[in-house]
């Protein structure tokens, strides 16, 4: 009995190990293949992530949302995000509720600066900010993202895949190109 007992927590422990990323997996690839695309603007920032490597720091320059009369945010609170498109084809902020909107293109996003309520700015911590590369490809990219990303100049951008509240990074684009091609044509 204690042995088919420690045969099966075995058995359940291995499936769950396999189980867990193929899960994640899949639902980063069917936010890929059929969640709505948004484009947000970007602005500098430097990066190294001991476990997984070199990444271009992103910091997204709509991150900031009024607050409705009546709404109170906390610190670390989720919150949906509400994503609307301005006339340029960028996403920006349009609202935020502690409830899953209806209807509504959203993210799930962090509260880090609740503001008052009533018509002030909540600051949130959307759920991407790092776009990972080889490794070393990424220091010339973040180079060259920071290049773009400066005030004045302002010409980077993601395109990100949302579905059902979830974010997924699809590119990173500088000067109209991916980023992968501009680093390609700075060696060349």
């Amino acid at each position: 009995m204690r042995k088919q007992l420690i045969i099966g927590l075995f058995v359940g422990v291995a499936l769950a190990q396999i189980v867990t990323p193929l899960s994640m997996i899949t639902r980063r690839e069917s936010v890929l293949q059929t969640g709505e695309q948004f484009k947000f603007k970007v602005a500098p920032v430097d990066p190294y992530d001991a476990f997984r490597g070199r990444y271009v720091a992103l910091r997204v320059m709509e991150n900031k949302v009024v607050v409705a009369s009546g709404t109170k945010l906390d610190f670390g609170q989720r919150v949906f995000a509400h994503i609307a498109v301005d006339e340029q084809g960028f996403a920006k902020l349009s609202g935020v509720s502690t409830v899953r909107p209806q209807g509504l293109s959203y993210l799930e996003a962090t509260v880090v600066n609740p503001g008052r309520g009533g018509g002030t700015q909540a600051m949130l911590k959307l759920p991407f900010d790092r776009y990972y590369m080889e490794e070393k490809k990424a220091p010339l990219a973040e180079r060259i993202y920071q290049r773009h990303a400066r005030r004045g100049k302002e010409d980077a951008y993601l395109t990100v895949r949302v579905k059902d509240g979830f974010a997924v990074i699809e590119q990173l684009y500088v000067g109209g190109k991916r980023i992968e091609d501009a680093v390609r044509d700075a060696k060349e």
